[in-house]
């Protein structure tokens, strides 16, 4: 796991994560969207890309944590700038069928990563 945001410490970026997966309307967004909202992008985005590559050399994806202010309280309103807290890694294996599928992706002469 790693932290980005200052005064903010590893179980609060957990706890942050937990919060957001209990809401009743969440998307999960990726995390080169995130960093794009995120106010201080251009001060973060090498290490973001740091953290990630090091979770990928490991076999884990990331998953980004960031926050968002709304002063007035109302979910249609504009917020403040969005923070990226943290990014944590998570481990996600391929499906079952994740072998069949490439191999009939690559028989359609599709390209796979």
């Amino acid at each position: 796991m790693h932290v980005f945001a200052s005064g903010v410490d590893k179980n609060t970026v957990v706890l942050m994560d937990a919060w957001a997966s209990r809401l009743e309307n969440q998307d999960a967004i990726d995390n080169a969207i995130i960093l794009n909202l995120a106010k201080n992008k251009s001060e973060i985005e090498h290490r973001v890309h740091t953290v990630i590559d090091n979770f990928a050399e490991r076999g884990l994806q990331s998953l980004g944590v960031a926050h968002q202010e709304v002063p007035a309280n109302n979910k249609d309103s504009p917020g403040d700038p969005w923070e990226l807290v943290g990014l944590l890694p998570i481990f996600d294996p391929p499906r079952h069928d994740s072998t069949e599928t490439i191999r009939r992706a690559l028989d359609l002469e599709l390209v796979s990563r």
